[in-house]
């Protein structure tokens, strides 16, 4: 894909299945961050034509979408919509497609940058930097063709920011097969850092990408100060690793309803989606297949707090962090079915289920 050179081009499956997570989140972020902030920010680094060659949304005209047609609109204070896109034609045409598609309220605005993604948000940055001002909550979709031009520096500068989290589309497998001297500089850059050069001890091709992601995911945590990092594979229909899904944060709240975005996208049985947190197994899971997940899912949870009395947070946190599955009752549900667990201390007027506040006792 990165020799394209059309203005506008053919979408591929896991391109669609890219913004269906992509409308999903959105559709959670906005309303979430709205309710206590007066202004946040979308920000598309790589921007395109907003239209596909059988006119197709994208990603620009997806985001958009997502906060007019969204029922708590009338709630949202600001949305302020950034999209940088450094081809001239792409720009134009994006432009065109924004005003032929939108006629937007007040409260949500947009701003086509024609520039590239690294200086024009790096001046941004600046910017604020020099007027000691604070960045509004930041949503960065960061979606290029191969891996040039996308700083760790400039990403972790964006993430050390409150509230502000970034998707990106990791190009593993461009990183691995062009490591030659020719590109040392855009992957030093990319990394900031040239530890990706040890690359060359692992021997087979899965190896490498193994270190090449979590030596990315590193730096996001090193550089940046995510929280919670997580990557999600994008598998094609020979089964292979198309590209990862890179989701870093600070916030727990954020990485549940990220999680849940890929959760729900699966369960459409059009694409599967990869959890690679550990690395060390792949997990293509089926949430459709519910007695299936289910069950694995409550085993998780009763080999962590077996004979344990936890608040349900506790539990659910561990379940968002730790875990390849879901945020949902049912597991406990099971639990209880199974009789290991004890004891439910509900708050006053609850009698039944798991409701919010509860403590759970487990059996030994």
């Amino acid at each position: 894909m990165s020799n394209i050179t059309t203005i506008t081009w053919p979408i591929e499956p896991h391109t669609k299945a890219k913004h269906e997570i992509l409308r999903r989140y959105l559709g959670a972020w906005f309303p979430i961050l709205s309710s206590w902030s007066g202004r946040i920010i979308y920000l598309d680094g790589f921007a395109g034509p907003g239209i596909y060659a059988g006119g197709e949304d994208g990603s620009p005209v997806v985001a958009l979408k997502t906060a007019v047609d969204h029922p708590q609109r009338q709630k949202f204070k600001e949305i302020k919509f950034m999209f940088i896109e450094k081809d001239k034609d792409r720009a134009n045409t994006l432009t065109e497609v924004l005003k032929q598609n939108f006629n937007l309220p007040k409260n949500i605005t947009y701003n086509v940058i024609g520039g590239g993604f690294a200086p024009t948000f790096k001046e941004v940055l600046d910017e604020l930097d020099v007027h000691d001002v604070k960045i509004a909550p930041t949503f960065a979709f960061i979606d290029p063709f191969g891996f040039s031009g996308l700083p760790m520096e400039l990403i972790a500068r964006l993430l050390n920011y409150n509230s502000c989290e970034v998707l990106i589309t990791f190009m593993s497998g461009f990183v691995r097969r062009f490591h030659d001297e020719l590109r040392e500089e855009a992957l030093s850059e990319l990394y900031a850092t040239e530890e990706w050069k040890k690359v060359d001890a692992y021997q087979t091709p899965e190896e490498r990408e193994k270190f090449l992601l979590q030596l990315y995911e590193k730096q996001l945590r090193t550089r940046g100060g995510a929280k919670y990092v997580r990557s999600f594979g994008m598998i094609g229909q020979n089964n292979q690793t198309v590209y990862y899904l890179v989701y870093a944060t600070k916030s727990l709240r954020g990485l549940d309803v990220m999680k849940d975005a890929m959760w729900k996208v699966d369960r459409t049985g059009q694409f599967k989606f990869s959890d690679v947190t550990g690395f060390n197994q792949s997990f293509l899971l089926d949430y459709a297949d519910e007695p299936s997940w289910v069950l694995n899912a409550a085993k998780a949870i009763y080999e962590k707090f077996r004979g344990q009395t936890v608040q349900d947070q506790t539990i659910y946190d561990f379940i968002i962090t730790e875990t390849r599955f879901p945020k949902r009752k049912a597991p406990l549900n099971q639990l209880e079915k199974e009789l290991k667990i004890l004891k439910v201390n509900r708050p006053l007027g609850k009698n039944k289920g798991f409701p919010e506040g509860s403590t759970i006792t487990f059996a030994p």
